[in-house]
């Protein structure tokens, strides 16, 4: 009996003749066919082969038959037996068809060793429990085993590899854990591979490189880690490589471009962490009929001239590319038979091209999420869209009439700048949705016309009015996509699509018992608001000022096993007025389960315009519903955020009554100087600040200390406790009890007094950002007079105390510099491109790098350009010996983008190396700048000579001149000639050559002088 793959990765339906066809080229998997046997009467089972086919059905859960010798006689209920042997009169069991038998039992591990003439064993589509028999590996004969659609658990044996045999291993949609065994590399035979829905976790195995005969290869929706294996490129026979929905990292390597441009019909990396550019060599593969790239953490323009002129190309699916700049869509296409278009928060500007009118064959486009202006082309009423999703960019003009009738399921025009018609459709409802519009926002803001009425917002998100600890959560359990509470203070806007047929808006609400959450909260857990892209919540007319957002988070959608939903991963990101405060958030992992509840407490700073805005987004990570594959456990579709509960809680009183006029003469009358002088005296010695900084603490090693115990720590800011001063102010150290150092840093009255109100803000960001390669920073607190952060303490101090202060007692061999220069690009990186948007640190020197204990790199002084005076970026680099860390952009007025940190940190490589400051300034003399001495030194082809000498010989000579010529890169004249912080890294961890990074001529014409701009 042959078995069909078809639906595994084509979803459509197709004739018999067609089948035979796909089969025939090896589109689809097709098991030689066994051939059929009349069995004898006389022939039956030996006896033991009997016993063992009896106790293995019986264990499986079969409660129909009873086994006897005789059993082949039957031929039916599955069992497969061929009966030729010795003159026909013995039979042997060679293939179990038992799919979808509502088996509920376990695998009989030892029945399988009397049954080693098995060819073929499907057992898919059950409720099978327990783990894979390491007996399983005995069968030398196996040609096809499908276990897929069960509840199986355990690793997958590494005996599987002595299936020399096996065409066809499908163990997907289990339970299954630990590594991919190294040992199926043995399975010379195997054409098909299907390990996907899983929670296989480690890397996957270089050794499966070796399956010359590989076809079709699926390890996606697992918990897989590393970079992708190299090794894979050498499969030149596959058509399909899923991979998405684990968290995989690094590149797309470039042996991939070896995939037979012919033959592979389908791959999908959606759902992870890869990194660098979309690579131009997937133009190549030209019977790629379905990619899936969405999700990841690529960068840099889009090669859509060649993406779209994939002729055969029917599924492109591409979201959250970063990007500096924007890029528009090509002039021209030839991508007529696409069906299914994702473009989704790419940057991608200019207009919606006319062209994609003429592609009849496509149902669904999403180009939300960018930069798009214009209207919507009449080109495309010729479509038949099924679903349409513009949301989020700046298109303009009327919405086209023919809109709402030729899309059949909805259209998402919102966060445009449409007009909208008085008899058009109305916030969400229906088909069509084009609220919140750009305008219509500002209208609500308007509202309060600089009159705030709150200082708090309680909602219950997804359920009824409930009153929690004393705290009366209003009611949120609407079904659209947009919607605007009675009392109008605030709002929510939810947008995207589930990628499945089987749910709707009306999933938005998600009503689940909650019975292990904590009783103290059960009531708001029971309900949830779920969204499958961007969910906002708008708080309005909010009194200006420091508030505390509280969330509220319970995993109960992906909670079951019986559906497979147990095995989803839910990830996005939480942005409070715009800025990130979680980046890749999995309730499930914090709360370490399902049905357990998380809450998370931010600082968020409410402004003029008395809004608070709370955004909950997808970013494609996680579970990705791959579309119209219908046999997939459907309740995975059900990604995107979740949310239980808001709470806003502003952190200072409003209100009290005022004193009438002559209340205010009187007081007047009497007080003359006297009480004037004693408020004065009060505020002086911080009495007048004493509750409050009584009341905020910090939580450091486990303990609680209060703001008031942390500067009396630091001795009232004594000069003698004084550790560093940075570009905004003076750190001091802090002594606490139990030997507990703190580092705080008092920002200087002459920074900008603008940025000291901003403080509350920035400090809200910097808390967010956490990398073994930043200097922490614990908490802050701004208000009159008194700006303060708090950041964890490097005992060893900066790493200019440590290169250049004679008395500096740290030792830095060569393996501790090598480890700095890691570190520092490893901390620009996150900085760079590990956040959705970028940071440019702006100060990179060594007084700015700080080491811990074990000589860690971590950057500090970073996040707080507000508090530069922007009308003299000179202004914190006055001193001389800081000009030479500054990139010569600064000083010709050009952009200033992360090139300027790569400049920065290239003259700090070259101090990390040779020992020497980067300036030296003599007395009467001409300064001596050592990337002078770089240069010459490198045009010599002498550029190991600047090796501090106090190494000796101690050192790796090869690390050594990567990283002086690493160095050389970095400080090129021209930005765009630097290579990117991320290519660094690769570099000297090894992953890549200096060579293969971005090109430029480090010859001396195109080194930075000091002298030439200072």
């Amino acid at each position: 009996m042959a078995k069909l793959y078809l639906n595994k990765l084509f979803p459509k339906l197709v004739s018999s003749l067609a089948v035979l066809l796909l089969c025939q080229f090896g589109y689809v998997a097709c098991q030689p066919t066994m051939k059929v046997y009349s069995p004898s009467r006389n022939a039956t089972l030996p006896a033991d082969e009997a016993k063992a086919l009896g106790e293995l059905m019986t264990t499986l859960g079969w409660g129909f038959q009873q086994f006897s010798r005789s059993s082949c006689d039957n031929n039916y209920r599955g069992i497969k037996c061929n009966c030729t042997y010795e003159n026909s009169t013995v039979c042997h069991d060679t293939g179990l068809d038992l799919s979808n038998r509502e088996l509920d039992g376990r695998i009989h591990a030892e029945a399988l060793t009397s049954l080693d003439f098995l060819e073929e064993i499907d057992l898919s589509h059950n409720q099978l429990y327990g783990s894979i028999p390491v007996t399983m590996g005995n069968l030398p004969s196996l040609t096809s085993l499908d276990l897929s659609t069960n509840f199986l658990n355990g690793s997958i044996p590494s005996s599987l590899g002595n299936l020399s045999s096996l065409q066809i291993l499908d163990l997907s949609t289990n339970f299954l854990s630990g590594s991919i065994p190294p040992s199926l590399r043995n399975l010379s035979s195997l054409k098909y591979l299907f390990l996907w829905y899983n929670m296989l976790s480690g890397q996957i195995p270089k050794e499966l490189g070796n399956l010359s005969n590989l076809l079709q290869m699926t390890l996606g929706f697992n918990e897989l880690t590393g970079q992708l294996p190299p090794e894979l490129g050498r499969l030149r026979s596959l058509n399909a490589l899923e991979l998405s929905s684990n968290n995989l990292s690094g590149e797309l390597p470039g042996n991939y471009a070896n995939f037979t441009s012919d033959q592979l019909q389908f791959f999908s990396v959606a759902g992870n962490r890869l990194t660098g550019q979309v690579p131009s060599f997937i133009a190549n593969w030209t019977g790629l009929g379905y990619l899936y790239l969405s999700g990841n953490d690529f960068e840099g323009q889009l090669p859509l001239e060649l993406l779209f002129n994939m002729s055969k190309l029917e599924y492109l699916v591409v979201s959250d590319v970063r990007s500096s700049a924007g890029f528009p869509f090509p002039k021209h296409a030839n991508m007529k038979g696409i069906r299914y278009l994702v473009i989704r928060n790419c940057l991608i500007s200019g207009g919606i091209p006319p062209y994609i009118g003429h592609w009849s064959s496509l149902t669904y486009l999403d180009l939300s999420f960018n930069s798009l202006t214009g209207g919507i082309p009449d080109s495309m009423k010729k479509l038949n869209l099924s679903k349409m999703f513009l949301t989020g960019n700046m298109l303009n003009g009327t919405v086209p009439s023919w809109v709402p009738h030729t899309i059949e399921d909805k259209a998402d025009l919102s966060y445009n700048n449409f007009e909208i018609s008085r008899d058009g459709t109305k916030k969400g409802e229906g088909k069509l949705n084009i609220q919140p519009n750009r305008n219509s926002m500002r209208d609500l803001i308007k509202k309060c016309r600089g009159k705030p009425k709150y200082d708090s917002l309680y909602i219950n998100c997804g359920g009824a009015d409930k009153v929690v600890d004393g705290k009366e959560f209003e009611a949120d359990s609407a079904t659209s996509n947009y919607y605007s509470a009675p009392r109008e203070n605030w709002a929510y806007s939810c947008s995207g699509d589930f990628g499945s047929e089987t749910y709707d808006s009306s999933y938005y609400i998600k009503n689940v018992e909650c019975a292990v959450c904590d009783s103290a909260g059960t009531l708001l857990y029971n309900s949830t608001r779920l969204c499958p892209l961007s969910l906002t919540y708008y708080g309005f007319c909010l009194f200006k000022g420091n508030y505390t957002v509280k969330l509220y988070f319970a995993e109960t959608v992906y909670q079951n096993d019986e559906d497979y939903s147990n095995l989803g991963k839910r990830v996005f990101d939480v942005y409070i007025q715009g800025k990130r405060a979680l980046k890749d958030f999995n309730i499930k992992e914090m709360a370490s389960g399902t049905n357990k509840t998380w809450t998370a407490s931010f600082t968020a700073y409410v402004g003029d315009d008395h809004l608070l805005t709370i955004d909950f987004f997808w970013a494609g990570k996680g579970s990705f519903p791959l579309p119209d594959f219908s046999n997939l456990p459907a309740a995975l579709s059900l990604n995107g955020p979740l949310v239980a509960g808001i709470s806003v809680t502003a952190n200072f009183k409003v209100g009290g009554k005022g004193l009438s006029p002559s209340q205010i003469s009187a007081i007047t009358a009497g007080s003359v100087f006297a009480p004037l002088l004693l408020l004065a005296f009060m505020w002086k010695m911080g009495w007048l600040r004493k509750s409050e900084l009584d009341e905020i603490t910090i939580e450091v090693q486990g303990k609680s200390f209060t703001l008031k115990q942390i500067i009396d720590a630091t001795r009232k800011f004594s000069p003698k406790m004084e550790i560093g001063r940075g570009r905004f102010g003076i750190v001091y150290k802090a002594e606490l009890p139990n030997d507990i150092k703190l580092a705080v840093k008092k920002i200087s009255p002459h920074s900008k007094q603008q940025g000291k109100d901003e403080l509350q803000r920035e400090i809200f960001n910097l808390k967010s950002l956490h990398h073994e390669n930043l200097v922490q920073l614990l908490d802050g607190y701004s208000n009159k007079g008194l700006h303060l952060l708090v950041y964890d303490y490097m005992h060893k101090g900066s790493l200019h105390h440590a290169l250049f202060e004679p008395n500096s007692t740290t030792k830095l061999d060569w393996k501790a510099r090598f480890g700095i220069c890691l570190g520092i690009a490893r901390g620009l990186k996150y900085l760079h491109e590990e956040k959705r948007f970028k940071i440019v640190h702006g100060n990179i020197k060594p007084s700015n790098i700080m080491l811990d204990n074990s000589l860690t790199a971590k950057l500090s002084d970073f996040g707080l350009a507000t508090l530069c005076d922007e009308e003299d970026p000179f202004m914190t680099i006055k001193a001389k010996g800081s000009r030479v860390y500054m990139a010569p952009e600064y000083s010709m007025g050009k952009a200033i983008t992360v090139k300027a940190d790569v400049y920065s940190f290239g003259v700090v490589l070259l101090e990390i190396v040779s020992g020497r400051v980067s300036a030296d300034y003599i007395t009467n003399q001409e300064a001596e700048f050592l990337l002078d001495k770089a240069g010459v030194l490198h045009d010599k082809g002498r550029i190991l000579d600047l090796v501090d000498k106090k190494l000796a010989s101690s050192y790796d000579r090869k690390q050594a001149l990567i990283v002086l010529l690493l160095a050389m890169k970095c400080v090129n004249l021209s930005p765009t000639l630097r290579p990117k912080i991320s290519e660094v890294v690769s570099v000297l961890v090894g992953e890549k050559r200096i060579d293969e990074i971005s090109e430029a001529d480090t010859s001396s014409a195109n080194i930075v002088l000091p002298g030439c701009w200072k």
